[in-house]
């Protein structure tokens, strides 16, 4: 009897950690967690330091 709860709680958790890990995306997981998203200007900001020394606009 004793087994088949043990079976049962560890396969529950083995589903839980594949929901949370692999299925959620980041950002749901840090908005269920409370913590705020980094707001990072990114590439859609048009960034100018990524690129060569002569000014480029190209972003990583």
């Amino acid at each position: 009897m004793w087994q088949d709860l043990l079976v049962a709680v560890v396969v529950v958790v083995a589903a839980a950690w594949t929901v949370w890990r692999v299925i959620l995306p980041a950002g749901l997981r840090d908005r269920l967690l409370g913590r705020a998203a980094p707001k990072g200007s990114g590439c859609g900001g048009g960034c100018k330091g990524c690129g060569p020394a002569g000014g480029g606009s190209s972003c990583h």
